[in-house]
């Protein structure tokens, strides 16, 4: 990990995904309570604009692949970013809940073209030996994106309001993030065009073995963290938590993360990147059975909590490590967009899949459903070819 954060790209990289997650993902949570506020619109209404997104950000994953894997990076995420920032400064002016709805489908766009899965093609491309501990640097990074985000906002909205916040964050998109993509991009395609070239595959990614266990798997996987991240809270509190350790609780996910990434560098590159994932789904599967029992003995939420987010730590740095394990690296923009197509249409789904099940029978049922996807999901990527 020390190699992947002294390799200039790659760091300029891993400060940019820092910045550019911050104001284009994590900013939405950060800001949604200042937006209800502000324009009466309920909860719903609002997270139903992020769901948007992240539904354009789906489908357009496979073209932001193809992109990458034909040589356009710079153009791409570059673009992306000004995009993104263009979008958060147009946030300010909205009147009517319509053109919220607007930006935050074109913002999708723009958080296909920056967010994880198209830098992670781009270092697949250009560093593959080193593609894995390059990432799991990135990441660990990355992983307080959500902290800058609610602290920037917060402390900027307290002194001069919201709008001035999302023109801080759009501003910084613009003056740090697009010129340190800039190089990296350049850089790293340089590097790419110095390696040779994996031999052509005639045969289309959802036709090569392995595909269908692979995008199944992962996209399991996404509805079950999708229904946690979106409604961990009332879940709780259906338990019968209290409020306090409910949010405790849900604090101890972030930093959990960043130790399992950490538990990633231990491990080390020897370890099958396929074992590492099935492991890492399983233990969601068990930490949402820990839940059932959490209505009797309270503190078990923590130990839910510690769990589930060592293992979606783990498990969403692999991501892109399985899909060359199984698919290989040529073509892999256009492999890892395929894949994670229904992953993310399957993410944006959950907290209106979970909200119907609890509406029609409390979170019991929700409970039970995490179990089941994150289980199934284990079980299709068992089926993978070893590498």
């Amino acid at each position: 990990m020390r190699a992947a954060l002294t390799d200039p790209p790659i760091l300029a990289l891993t400060i940019g995904q820092l910045l550019v997650s911050a104001a284009l993902y994590y900013l939405f949570p950060a800001m949604v309570l200042e937006w209800h506020a502000e324009f009466g619109w309920s909860s719903g209404q609002l997270m139903g604009a992020f769901s948007l997104s992240l539904v354009v950000q789906g489908l357009v994953a496979a073209f932001v692949g193809r992109l990458i894997d034909r040589g356009f990076a710079t153009q791409a995420m570059s673009f992306g970013a000004v995009l993104g920032a263009t979008c958060l400064a147009l946030v300010t002016q909205v009147a009517e809940i319509w053109q919220f709805y607007a930006i935050w489908c074109v913002m999708g766009l723009a958080m296909g073209l920056t967010l994880y899965e198209s830098v992670f093609a781009l270092i697949i491309r250009s560093r593959d030996d080193t593609a894995r501990s390059s990432i799991t640097a990135m990441t660990l990074v990355a992983g307080f994106a959500s902290s800058i985000a609610y602290l920037v906002t917060a402390s900027v909205s307290e002194a001069w309001g919201w709008r001035s916040a999302m023109l801080l964050m759009a501003g910084l998109v613009l003056v740090v993030n697009v010129p340190l993509v800039w190089f990296a991009t350049r850089r790293l395609e340089r590097d790419r065009r110095r390696l040779p070239s994996p031999p052509a595959l005639d045969v289309a990614p959802r036709d090569r073995p392995g595909f269908w266990p692979l995008a199944l798997g992962i996209s399991l996987s996404a509805l079950g963290i999708g229904i946690v991240v979106s409604h961990l809270l009332p879940l709780l509190a259906s338990l019968g938590v209290a409020s306090g350790t409910a949010v405790l609780a849900a604090s101890l996910l972030g930093p959990s993360q960043v130790a399992g990434r950490l538990a990633m560098t231990v491990a080390g590159d020897g370890v099958e990147g396929r074992r590492l994932a099935i492991w890492g789904v399983s233990g969601m599967a068990v930490a949402a059975a820990i839940l059932l029992s959490a209505g009797f003995l309270p503190s078990l939420v923590f130990a839910f909590a510690v769990l589930h987010g060592m293992c979606y730590g783990l498990t969403s740095i692999l991501r892109p490590v399985i899909i060359r394990e199984t698919l290989g690296v040529r073509d892999f923009g256009a492999s890892q967009g395929a894949v994670m197509r229904p992953a993310f249409l399957a993410f944006a789904a959950a907290p209106f899949v979970a909200a119907v099940l609890a509406d029609a029978g409390g979170y019991l049922p929700v409970i039970l459903l995490c179990i089941a996807v994150q289980t199934a999901g284990a079980a299709m990527l068992l089926k993978l070819p070893r590498s």
